[in-house]
């Protein structure tokens, strides 16, 4: 009798708890739900202890979670999705519950109102409806006004509009025709997008600037999808720009059975079940552009929903920007600041106004995009200063100065025999150094090559500074950052720690040679 070609052990495969999807029936997966193990050959090793079931299990769980995991927008995070429930009594803003973060957050009813055709006015109708029975009868006779003044919903195709009611069955209202008063940044819900699916998102916008994106949602269709047969198949839609992402989906409180929202990545499928007969409660789902989604088919009801473009913006740093929207003119410290600049006799040789940033600044991280937090990170004072006097046509920038309280620092201005404070302004911001030379038992030459090598820069006293700081190690210390950290030497070895602050310099020109005002 031949030697059979596999082991009779058979383990039962362990249902994948990271593939999304609807359940399916034993007998369909039957031939798929068993896995056979091959003999192996014969050897001298010390054989090795069987695994378990359980543990057999344990192990193919584990892997499948590695791999939901792994990599840009894996499975584990291309949507999110919540509830805001709707409550009468909370008042129409939604700050005031929820500025301690300590009370559940709720809205109140939503208003939509929507243009007449050939009239000149407007209808409202409330989401949910309430529960009196002559407003019952009169929010059912708007709603069917707001049914008819709908139009067939179509989709996109190469650049066409196209209806087809056999793949998308909703009626549609544009942003033009339309107004709600609820916005999904009133409630959490772009900050929840901005925290969870903007970290994944790959694109060359502000690149190396990550942390200084934010997100914008442009209100786009109002949708109503009803029964018996609403729906829009799979489909992958078309970034309406380069700096869209993604899209938001907001279900709007109305009795509907059927109608869930699939969004599927990488052969994973998340279902979003909004259907119920009573809602009371705002629903969204956001996901990425690249993601296949479906509605579908609406058993009963009306499922009603608003659709939102989710687009990149610049948060941090717009004040910057070539167009802003903030005009430094207006700033109170501006008038001031033009008149000092436009007297004669103010700097009449020229100089260099300097003042430490207010506000803390991680400016010496362990990261390549170091040099390009700044300007655009400042905030308060700081990005005021910065863009007023750069808008009176000055020289403005950045830099790091080194901490002047440093004793090897120090050592080496004793040796030049400089009066005064002498300020070591680095010339960009960098990466935090590490550096094995230096030392108490090596010249105050190389100690000054090994301070201009790790930490370029360039040494002056001609500074008149705006304000003063606490140095590194007083009391009320602060906006210091670790610029970088060397070995000593003298009984034995040690270590030696640098600081550096962000400084804010103003070039002004000598009289005769500044802007014209």
């Amino acid at each position: 009798m031949s030697a059979p070609t596999s082991s009779p052990f058979v383990v039962g495969l362990v249902p994948n708890p990271f593939q999304g999807g609807p359940p399916t029936s034993d007998a369909a997966s039957s031939s798929e739900s068993t896995a056979t193990y091959p003999l192996r050959p014969v050897t001298n090793d010390p054989p090795k202890a069987k695994k378990t079931l359980a543990q057999l299990a344990e192990q193919q769980i584990l892997e499948q979670l590695k791999e939901a995991v792994k990599g840009y927008q894996s499975i584990a995070s291309y949507s999110c999705g919540g509830s805001i429930p709707i409550s009468a009594s909370t008042g129409n803003s939604p700050f005031a519950t929820t500025a301690s973060g300590e009370s559940p957050l709720t809205a109140p009813p939503i208003a939509l109102r929507w243009d007449v055709s050939g009239y000149g006015t407007a209808r409202t109708v409330h989401f949910p409806f309430t529960e009196t029975q002559n407003q019952t009868l009169r929010n059912t006779t708007l709603f069917n006004e707001l049914l008819q003044a709908c139009a067939p919903a179509t989709f996109g195709r190469k650049d066409k509009d196209i209806l087809d009611e056999s793949y998308r069955k909703a009626g549609k209202l544009d942003r033009s025709q339309f107004s709600v008063d609820f916005h999904p940044h009133d409630y959490g819900i772009i900050d929840a997008i901005s925290q969870i699916l903007l970290p994944e998102t790959r694109t060359g916008f502000l690149e190396n600037r990550e942390e200084h994106r934010g997100v914008v949602a442009e209100l786009y269709k109002f949708n109503i999808y009803s029964g018996p047969a609403g729906k829009f198949k799979s489909r992958v839609d078309t970034p309406r720009g380069e700096t869209q992402f993604g899209s938001l989906v907001v279900c709007l409180p109305y009795p509907h059975e059927g109608g869930q929202l699939r969004v599927t990545h990488k052969g994973h499928s998340k279902h979003f079940n909004w259907s119920n007969s009573n809602a009371a409660a705002i629903q969204w789902a956001a996901f990425y552009s690249d993601c296949e989604h479906e509605v579908l088919p609406v058993t009963s009801g009306h499922r009603i929903t608003l659709t939102y473009n989710l687009y990149m913006t610049q948060q941090i740093g717009s004040v910057l920007q070539r167009f802003p929207t903030v005009d430094p003119a207006l700033f109170p410290l501006y008038d001031g600041a033009k008149k000092m600049v436009a007297q004669p006799s103010f700097m009449a040789k020229g100089g260099t106004l300097a003042f430490f940033c207010s506000h803390s600044y991680a400016h010496h991280r362990l990261s390549s995009s170091t040099s390009t937090l700044l300007p655009f990170a400042l905030k308060g004072i700081d990005m005021t200063l910065f863009t007023i006097f750069r808008s009176l046509g000055l020289s403005v920038s950045v830099r790091p100065v080194l901490d002047q309280n440093d004793y090897q620092l120090k050592q080496i201005d004793r040796h030049h025999e400089e009066e005064g404070l002498v300020f070591r302004i680095g010339y960009s911001f960098s990466q935090t150094a590490i550096e094995d030379d230096g030392g108490h038992d090596v010249s105050w030459r190389d100690t000054e090559k090994m301070f201009q090598k790790v930490f370029p820069h360039t040494r002056t006293q001609n500074l008149t500074w705006l304000n003063s700081v606490a140095w590194p190690g007083y009391n009320g210390a602060k906006g210091w950052d670790l610029a970088m950290v060397n070995m000593t030497y003298g009984n034995e070895a040690g270590m030696a720690w640098h600081y550096s602050h962000a400084v804010i310099l103003i070039e002004v020109p000598k009289r005769g040679e500044r802007p014209i005002f």
